[in-house]
């Protein structure tokens, strides 16, 4: 087991001692600041109560009971790992005149982040013969998945035929 995710938060992250100014990354303050906040793009909903922590951490407590197999499931269809993707899509609209704080959001954490989990599941991969599970939350889907298809050395199956019971 591995974990190959790499998370820092805005202000942790070394980019802005190269000189970025955190202001023109930071699209949620940028974006409430400007009353762009309709720019965001709507993220597919799971069903149920959402709370939030004090940290930020959304918990999702379900009204109705989901097996934890419907749900991955669920999480895995490809319609929504491409809406999920839209919704990052639409926040790179962020911005006014020469600022751009959506586009620099998404090319310096979100897409350099999937790049760098991208790039760990590299450094593990020991042998062309090797098979790999990743189990990632569902927006970074998508983009994972397309670094690896695109990097011609892998071949991505899809979990769904493992978890479609009525395919067993």
């Amino acid at each position: 087991m591995y974990c190959v995710d790499h998370f820092r938060s805005s202000k942790e992250d070394p980019i802005f001692k190269g000189g970025i100014d955190s202001d023109l990354i930071d699209r949620d303050a940028f974006a409430k600041k400007h009353n762009q906040q309709h720019l965001f793009g709507s993220h597919p909903t799971d069903p149920g109560k959402v709370t939030r922590d004090k940290d930020g951490t959304v918990w999702i407590e379900s009204e109705t009971y989901e097996s934890i197999t419907d749900m991955y499931i669920r999480i895995n269809q490809p319609e929504r790992s491409r809406a999920s993707q839209r919704a990052y899509l639409h926040s790179a609209r962020i911005g006014l005149d020469d600022q751009y704080p959506g586009v620099n959001w998404l090319a310096h954490i979100w897409y350099a982040r999937n790049l760098k989990i991208f790039v760990n599941l590299t450094r593990i991969t020991e042998s062309d013969d090797d098979r790999i599970l990743l189990i990632i939350g569902a927006g970074h889907i998508f983009l994972v998945q397309q670094f690896l298809e695109d990097s011609g050395d892998y071949i991505i199956e899809s979990p769904l035929k493992y978890l479609d019971n009525e395919g067993m």
